[in-house]
């Protein structure tokens, strides 16, 4: 709108009271002695109860039509020998019938009235009908229409219909050409099931995102139930609403408390207030936010304008802003929009006086169905180009409308679209646009975790290959001969397997590696864990047995006879046990392998949105092949437990063993305490060093129980004999070396008889 110098008070005064004060009484100038007619077709309240009501109030707009016959009067350079009169009539709205009716009555029963042109009708159903009419060769009139539907923009239909404003389909071309332009693939669409802003918006906007964006849609019939806390946590960053005045605001409140702000979120507004008093933004809401957050919450927002941006031409009035403004005092935007639509048809009949006198025709012989007048206003209708009181007003085919993407609330024009030819012309230097390709965040183990684990790792291998080495070289001592070595080589081997396994599981947990790599140290994790777990609790499992059978034997037999089970007897139950944890293994690495996939959140961190991502091995029945690698697991330790619980007041002093009993005991509290727990923080979604690290400390508590309780007793007299600690008598007084005769006679295992 060109801000002008502002009159004075009673000009402004003098020029309302001609405005409203009977239409022929508006004086014309010297010279104009010919009167033509315009024939306004607007929506006015519809007395008639009988009828559904009209949408629009014509009354709250029709100012600036009479504003601007006054002002065409009033000016000497357009239509000179003309003054224009204006004629008001119902267009019905969407009552078609209402339309066609007044518009014959004024076109053959009003005599003497000769209609040169047509404003409105403000409906687009009511202007498809005059549209048509006047299409007509018999009666060939121009009209200038406010409808948007966008089957009215085809001339070969509406030959001599012109839309002030571009159709629906321009303003949503217009926000698709801006999702292509940055490349958006997802959107939230935001509406009220009980009022839409523009039906045929929502409707082409669905249709012409079917299969080029994934829209999310979001309606209440109460704005307060929009569900944004659910977009929040979703990875939608571009926001359409078709919301409009009170109800956008109160989601706007919403949005900025819950900081769904640029540029975290790009929000695009549809016709979002259907007045253009920014004041009744910055009242707020008395209940939820001030203005100045509601337009904290639509910074860098994008609101697709349906006037065309001005062009280079000079401004078509001399009317100061103060005068439109008090004119159009309701603020609707179709008040200004009409003033130009006045203006565009006083300009074409001006600009058509030259070439009608040069065919010898004249304006004021006008008259219905004469083809030569119609066509030579036309195509000066064609060759229009200025700048209205609400934009650039032009209707050249090969231009079609431009139009304006600004920032909300218009500070500032950031680009254009053609409707015509599709061209999008972004100003780069004054455009801000969320972008939808988030920064990923992969959540992977702390390195100082990682190392810790690693450590107790090496000091574990260590232990469990030094002791090994020494249950090697030894194994002929009695000691160690009475500890069934040929058994603990399978506990070592566990050992081993557990430690290779922690080792691959650290690996995949904190190095973010190609995903073959991750699939494969997913599926090779099981098979450590449950065949280590197995040998070792295998292992213990049949000293167990052992130790109860000898027990309950000795108890029915005499004294004298001798009891004892083989090593090769338990070694082949280590085996059948260790073959059943590994057909399992099989079968599920065969059946339905592990594979590596990432569970995805949107999480803020400082300005901008990231992905969190958090990896983890799934298939498609993990929960139920962990239940079985339990369930097995708990069975050996249960039947161990049993035989130790069994054994508990041994008498016979070749068969106590507190060690077994010990260690069955510590073992099966370290796997329910630690599984259960592990398993607890998957569930709830706790950071991935929590469930790592319960995972990885439990499975380290399992290896060096076996070093104390399983390995070391039977190696610590051997350490007692060596000449080190003969040779320095400081090595006695510590606490391993003091305490070697209470380890070796209290924590050995079974000894054979």
């Amino acid at each position: 709108m060109a801000v002008l110098c502002a009159g004075s008070t009673r000009q402004a005064i003098l020029l309302l009271l001609l405005i409203f004060v009977g239409r022929d009484g508006v004086c014309a100038q010297s010279g104009k002695n010919h009167t033509l007619y315009l024939l306004s077709l607007l929506s006015y309240p519809n007395n008639n109860t009988s009828l559904e009501p009209s949408i629009s109030d014509a009354n709250y707009i029709i100012p600036g039509a009479h504003l601007a016959v006054s002002d065409i009067n009033n000016r000497s350079d357009v239509l000179a020998d003309y003054r224009l009169e204006l004629l008001t009539a119902d267009d019905g709205c969407n009552i078609e019938w209402i339309a066609l009716v007044n518009l014959i009555d004024y076109l053959y029963y009003k005599e003497g009235k000769q209609i040169v042109g047509i404003v409105g009708p403000e409906c687009s159903d009511s202007t498809k009908v005059v549209a048509s009419i006047t299409g007509r060769p018999e009666i060939a009139l121009i009209n200038v229409h406010l409808g948007s539907a966008p089957e009215l923009a085809d001339r070969t239909l509406y030959p001599y219909s012109y839309g002030i404003r571009p159709p629906t389909s321009a303003d949503v071309d217009a926000v698709i050409a801006l999702f292509r332009y940055n490349k958006w693939t997802q959107a939230a669409v935001l509406y009220n099931s009980e009022m839409l802003v523009d039906y045929n918006s929502f409707l082409l906007f669905q249709e012409k995102t079917i299969g080029t964006v994934n829209l999310t849609y979001t309606s209440s019939a109460s704005p307060t139930q929009l569900p944004l806390e659910q977009l929040r946590r979703s990875y939608v960053r571009v926001i359409v609403s078709f919301l409009r005045d009170e109800t956008l605001k109160r989601v706007l409140c919403l949005a900025y408390f819950k900081n769904m702000t640029y540029p975290r979120y790009q929000w695009i507004l549809f016709e979002p207030y259907d007045d253009s008093n920014v004041s009744f933004w910055y009242e707020g809401n008395q209940h939820e936010c001030s203005g100045e957050q509601l337009f904290t919450t639509l910074n860098q927002s994008i609101e697709i304008q349906s006037n065309n941006p001005y062009g280079d031409t000079s401004f078509i009035t001399d009317i100061d802003e103060e005068t439109l403004i008090n004119a159009c005092q309701y603020g609707y935007v179709n008040c200004y929009v009409l003033f130009d639509a006045v203006w565009a048809i006083a300009l074409a009949l001006n600009n058509s006086i030259e070439p009608l006198r040069a065919s010898a025709l004249s304006l004021s012989n006008y008259a219905y169905g004469k083809f030569a007048y119609t066509q030579i206003i036309k195509e000066q209708m064609n060759l229009l180009s200025f700048n209205g009181v609400w934009g650039a007003v032009q209707f050249n085919s090969s231009t079609g409308f431009i139009i304006n993407i600004t920032s909300t609330f218009y500070y500032y024009s950031i680009g254009t679209f053609s409707f015509l030819n599709g061209i999008l012309d972004i100003d780069s230097s004054k455009a801000a646009f969320v972008s939808t390709k988030l920064d990923e965040k992969l959540i992977l183990v702390s390195i100082l975790l990682a190392v810790v684990i690693i450590i107790l790792e090496v000091v574990a291998a260590i232990l469990v290959i030094m002791v090994h080495i020494l249950n090697t070289v030894y194994s002929h001592r009695k000691t160690i001969k009475m500890s069934s070595t040929r058994l603990n080589h399978f506990a070592y081997i566990g050992c081993y397997i557990i430690l290779i396994g922690t080792l691959l599981y650290t690996i995949m947990e904190t190095f973010d590696i190609n995903q073959k790599a991750k699939d494969v140290l997913c599926n090779a994790f099981p098979w450590t864990l449950i065949n280590g777990l197995t040998l070792v609790f295998g292992t213990v499992l049949a000293k167990a047995w052992r130790l109860y059978h000898i027990f309950h034997s000795s108890l029915k037999r005499k004294k004298s006879s001798k009891i004892a089970i083989q090593d090769r007897t338990l070694i082949v139950v280590i085996i059948i046990l260790f073959s059943l944890s590994a057909v399992l293994c099989l079968v599920w690495t065969l059946y339905d392998p592990l594979e590596r996939k990432r569970d995805v959140t949107i999480a803020a961190e400082k300005d901008d949105l990231v992905l969190l991502m958090k990896e983890s091995c799934s298939c498609a029945y993990e929960v139920e092949w962990v239940v079985v690698g339990i369930v097995y697991e708990a069975t050996l330790i249960a039947c161990t437990v049993l035989f130790v619980f069994s054994t508990r007041n041994i008498s016979i002093k070749e068969l106590q063993s507190q060690g077994t009993i010990l260690m069955a005991y510590l073992l099966t509290l370290t796997s329910i305490v630690g599984g259960t727990i592990y398993y607890i923080t998957r569930a709830i979604g706790l950071e991935t060093d929590v469930p790592y690290a319960i995972l990885c400390f439990s499975l380290m508590i399992i290896v060096y129980l076996c070093i104390v309780l399983l390995f070391l007793p039977p190696v610590l007299p051997v350490m007692k004999e060596w000449p080190i600690v003969k040779r320095w008598p400081g090595l006695k007084r510590l606490p391993l070396v003091k305490n070697i005769p209470c380890w070796s006679g209290r924590l050995s295992f079974m000894r054979r008889n």
